[in-house]
């Protein structure tokens, strides 16, 4: 007899739906009998449930609902978003029939506003069996799957697959045997098995709403560059909004700060995104920060709604295929003129309202420098570091000065006189924040505009480079 050891794993087979069975034993190799498995056998009715156009298929959210030997219960598959949707979890079916609510909740953020129902229905028919070696021994566990689909009460597909499961009890000798019985009975052999989304065919196989991001290469196009900070922005967001609602629902910070990045984001592409588009999602964000989960709800799904569209399509006219590296690079080069202009004109006694310009051109900077900071992130993360000071300083600066004295009627004669103390202070410190702003302004343009030449040569580097 052939040694036995490890098993080197499963052997799956595409099977004719109509095949007979291949000859599973011999004497010649110690494979005697089967022996059927009932508790693992058994016909179950699927019926998958989904949207019109299968988006929570193509997001690769299964939800099913099953009957095996007249009992009922539904389903919910979704590997590629654990840990917050299972990889695979089923519960009785009780009330009325409907989805539960709580399943309702968590594939919400892929179904979005689509309504939810039977999209296909799948009979599966299995048969399991325990093949016994001449110790009676188990030497493998063979599995047969015979699966119709069903569409609009029409089948639409069929297919059978057959699994051998091999023990250690299992000889290389014995493996060989079953490789060749089945292949004579004319299955293939697969290293896995189609997915339930191909095997369900459209629209179930189609594009995911939520492509996987892409590899960012500093030489990307803007539609390449936009297509990866979307999809980026897009799997971030559901994902924090899957935490809300595996958790607390009104636990909204995680979400809150997703939808501001993006929001952020969006401000830094304006230049390039079609400006109908970007305001409508912009009017989405309005409300940010949301306080609950009621108030969350909505948006976030509109912004995923849009996120799906512009992660796939994003719209940005004839600008698509230029490098996204040299027009947002641009974009941050005038950002930083005009910061370097209003502060250079900036004196300690200038109006609140030039302070206030000086901040809003700084923020402006900070929006241009993080969206082109993942195709320049050591420039950028220097820029960025230094403007977090700047802004800062502006901020307390801005808000310093109040003009025309304070409002005295009413108060007492040591009110008064407090208000006065505390007013006269408040000018005093913001007079000095702001010289020791303006001081210092000089060497941080100096530094600024050093780390944008040294980006620009890199580029223009690059460029040559690509062209070459």
């Amino acid at each position: 007899m052939a040694k036995k050891g490890t098993p080197a794993g499963a052997i799956r087979f595409e099977v004719p739906f109509d095949a007979a069975a291949p000859q599973l034993t011999a004497e010649a190799v110690g494979l005697r009998r089967l022996v059927h498995r009932a508790a693992a056998s058994y016909v179950m009715d699927c019926t998958i449930i989904d949207a019109p156009d299968g988006r929570l298929l193509r997001a690769g959210v299964v939800v099913a609902h099953r009957v095996v030997a007249g009992a009922g219960q539904w389903y919910l598959s979704a590997p590629g978003w654990t840990p917050h949707l299972p990889e695979e979890h089923a519960e009785p079916m009780s009330g009325n029939g409907d989805l539960p609510a709580h399943f309702e909740r968590l594939v919400r953020p892929f179904a979005r506003h689509a309504p939810l129902g039977p999209l296909a229905v799948m009979t599966c028919e299995r048969n399991e069996w325990a093949l016994r070696d001449a110790d009676n021994a188990t030497a493998a566990v063979v599995r047969d799957e015979k699966v119709q689909v069903c569409r609009d009460g029409e089948v639409t597909a069929e297919y059978r697959e057959v699994t051998f499961s091999p023990t250690e009890a299992l000889t290389g000798q014995q493996r060989e045997f079953l490789l060749s019985s089945a292949l004579a009975s004319g299955s293939t052999v697969v290293p896995d098995f189609p997915s339930v989304q191909r095997r369900l065919g459209a629209p179930a196989n189609g594009l995911s709403g939520f492509p996987r991001p892409r590899e960012l290469r500093r030489d990307a196009s803007l539609e390449e560059f936009v297509i990866s900070l979307f999809t980026a922005h897009l799997g971030d967001i559901v994902r924090a909004d899957l935490e809300r609602r595996t958790g607390d629902p009104d636990d909204v910070g995680v979400l809150n700060h997703g939808l501001w990045q993006f929001g952020r984001d969006l401000r830094g592409l304006a230049p390039v995104l079609d400006p109908a588009w970007r305001e409508a999602v912009e009017a989405q964000l309005a409300g940010l920060p949301f306080e609950s989960g009621e108030d969350i709800e909505q948006p976030t799904l509109d912004v995923i709604d849009s996120l799906v569209v512009g992660a796939r399509a994003p719209r940005l006219g004839d600008l698509s295929h230029q490098l996204a590296a040299k027009l947002l690079f641009e974009r941050a080069e005038q950002a930083t003129y005009i910061l370097a202009d209003r502060c250079r004109s900036l004196t300690p006694s200038s109006p609140d309202e030039a302070w206030q310009a000086a901040l809003k051109a700084a923020e402006q900077l900070e929006v241009a420098a993080t969206v082109l900071s993942p195709l320049m992130p050591r420039v950028m993360t220097k820029l960025l570091r230094r403007l977090d000071e700047v802004i800062d300083e502006l901020r307390r600066a801005a808000r310093g000065i109040r003009s025309g004295a304070p409002e005295l009627d009413g108060l007492s004669p040591a009110q008064a006189y407090q208000l006065g103390l505390d007013y006269q202070r408040s000018r005093g410190e913001a007079a000095l924040r702001r010289r020791d702003f303006i001081e210092r302004w000089p060497e941080r343009v100096a530094e600024a505009r050093k780390l944008l030449a040294k980006a620009k040569k890199k580029q223009a580097k690059q460029l040559r480079k690509q062209q070459a």
